[in-house]
């Protein structure tokens, strides 16, 4: 089954349903906790979890992405 994608930079990263879902959690749960969070705090909790849930090994595909994204 193929997953409906959005495109969402011209580095040709797309943006998949399940992805745009948890952005929108994320995004809701920030708000539950702290409507003005702070990035830092924010990517604390980011590591914490790429730590705890993820492993080590996934962090350079994890920032290859994230650069990809945000264009850096």
């Amino acid at each position: 089954m193929k997953e409906n994608k959005t495109h969402i930079t011209k580095f040709d990263l797309f943006e998949s349903k399940k992805s745009d879902a948890l952005a929108k959690a994320m995004d809701k749960a920030m708000i539950k906790i702290d409507d003005s969070m702070s990035y830092t705090d924010f990517a604390l909790a980011i590591g914490k979890i790429l730590r705890e849930d993820y492993g080590k090994h996934t962090f350079d595909g994890f920032m290859k992405v994230l650069h990809k994204d945000l264009g850096i």
